[in-house]
């Protein structure tokens, strides 16, 4: 019998009396129109009598009868897209565990062996070994009256943190290359289901033959090297170096493979944000050493999560996923308030809100499987997702079909045309990691931005369109006024023509404190 957590009689804002049954050691989404309770029922009311059952500070709970099966839980943990820190030397590194394990690699270089290095030589935010003048943060900050702060690279160390005795030492790991064409297999073991090798004898083995990759060269590091490289070329470079893999191999199973180690924290954005704190669990259970269920009532732990696919690109929802399959192998539960279909398809169970949103929902409409829900008459959640399979049904000859078009017009990305006249022209662009992005964007139609996360959408979006459009808007107005409204710099891009004022609709409010209503924020209020 799966053991459950129970909630009973939640009135909480437009809920009616709702009692709901949540499966743990489960995938369980929260699912519903919006406006139907979801966040009340997740946010405001479970999450803080939770936490309050755990001794933590927190508001108090909604208004609700009681909970059961609180005792189950080792722990609850609510991962929200807020920002993980304001403090600029907190890194990915730093943050899943691995800064310590590589510093480790640095003390026992020869060079440190030879003047007597330890692990905490290498520490950028304590020791003698940063830089005096930055304090191994590698920028000094610069407060502005009227303008915003400015961060400048460190003049004594030229942003690389440490003292120059401590950038001597350095480290060499080799570079693994594709192994020559014509290079015999090696057999390694029979396969597993688990992907693991083995050489034990079993029944019908099916041997796992594969070309190893070859030593191309040597590559020497010094610990601001290190810092600098992203986690994909972290996780090659130190593939032999099984307690630094361990560390950043989750920052790779959320899909965040392309940050830098040593990039602060308050620079990601709120999905990766969210992606970060799901890496830093499960480099704790991996650093706990649990890779299989655990009985719930010893160690499991209840993870919830708000929507945590916004924004992602379809490959980084895969790697989202398989990154909670991890969470519930090591034991744990997970609550998921989830719009995406591909993830409530994949969920070992639903919970609908509804039917409607505001006062026409706070009702459980169904609950059970997703072939549960596609069965049921009156869930919005059910027709999606039997609308959605049909459409999934069809794809495929959709996807024949326009390949086939392409086919036929020779379609391709062809850089630097321009075909479009009356388009807002983007030359040249560099801004954090576009490589020279020359773009077109036709006026006065819908145009969409797509690409994998970290690909450079929200950079061409915002950090270049908007905010060049408003720079230009705020340099008609007078002093006083663009004093007040402190416009973002120039971004780093060649040119830009025919550009229009630009409105920015993000998809949480910035500013607004408790007195902020909808009725002030849409500026209705003024004229009632």
């Amino acid at each position: 019998h799966t053991p459950r957590l129970v909630l009973e009689g939640v009135t909480e804002h437009n809920l009616k009396n709702v009692s709901v049954e949540i499966p743990l050691q489960r995938l369980v989404c929260v699912t519903g129109v919006s406006g139907s309770g979801k966040s009340t029922l997740v946010q405001d009311v479970l999450a803080p009598a939770l936490m309050r059952h755990f001794g933590r500070s927190t508001e108090s709970p909604g208004a609700h009868e009681r909970l059961l099966g609180a005792e189950l839980l080792a722990d609850v943990v609510f991962v929200d897209q807020s920002p993980i820190g304001k403090t600029a030397r907190s890194n990915p590194v730093s943050y899943v565990g691995a800064w310590d394990a590589i510093r480790e690699l640095f003390a026992n270089a020869p060079l440190s062996r030879q003047r007597g290095y330890t692990a905490s030589k290498f520490s950028f935010n304590s020791g003698d070994g940063r830089c005096p003048t930055c304090g191994g943060s590698g920028f000094e900050h610069v407060e502005m009256q009227f303008l915003s702060d400015v961060y400048l690279r460190c003049p004594d160390c030229d942003g690389k943190r440490y003292r120059p005795e401590v950038l001597e030492v350095r480290i060499e790991r080799p570079v693994l290359s594709a192994p020559a064409a014509g290079a015999p297999p090696v057999t390694l073991g029979h396969a597993r289901a688990t992907g693991a090798a083995s050489t034990d004898t079993v029944a019908n083995p099916t041997l796992v033959r594969r070309t190893p990759p070859v030593v191309s060269r040597f590559v020497s590091l010094s610990v601001a090297d290190v810092l600098n490289l992203t986690v994909s070329e972290a996780a090659s470079i130190f593939a032999g170096d099984r307690d630094v893999i361990r560390a950043l191999q989750p920052i790779v199973d959320v899909g965040l493979e392309y940050v830098k180690l040593g990039q602060p924290v308050p620079t990601l954005s709120g999905g990766e944000a969210q992606r970060l704190k799901l890496a830093g669990f499960l480099a704790q259970a991996a650093r706990d050493g649990s890779s299989s269920r655990q009985p719930v009532a010893r160690n499991g732990s209840l993870f919830m999560f708000d929507e945590p696919t916004t924004g992602l690109h379809f490959d980084d929802i895969a790697k989202l996923m398989r990154a909670l399959r991890k969470l519930l192998d090591a034991g744990h539960s997970l609550l998921v308030i989830e719009h995406n279909l591909d993830v409530i398809r994949a969920s070992d169970w639903l919970l609908d809100l509804g039917p409607e949103g505001g006062d026409a929902g706070g009702e459980v409409v169904a609950v059970g499987t997703p072939n549960d829900l596609r069965q049921h008459p009156r869930s919005h959640t059910g027709k999606a997702l039997r609308d959605y399979d049909a459409s999934v049904g069809l794809g495929a000859h959709a996807a024949q079909e326009a390949q086939a078009v392409i086919a036929r017009a020779g379609t391709h990305a062809r850089p630097g045309a321009r075909a479009v006249v009356d388009a807002i022209q983007i030359v040249n662009a560099k801004e954090h990691n576009l490589k020279s992005l020359s773009v077109d964007i036709p006026r006065d139609r819908f145009n969409v931005i797509t690409g994998v996360s970290g690909s450079g959408k929200s950079t061409l979006a915002f950090d270049i369109l908007f905010n060049e459009g408003q720079r230009r808007y705020l340099e008609s107005l007078n002093a006083y006024a663009r004093s007040i409204v402190q416009p973002a710099g120039r971004p780093e891009v060649d040119a830009v023509y025919g550009i229009p004022p630009t409105v920015a609709i993000e998809q949480r409010l910035s500013r607004g404190g408790r007195k902020s209503t909808v009725g002030t924020a849409t500026e209705v209020w003024h004229f009632l």
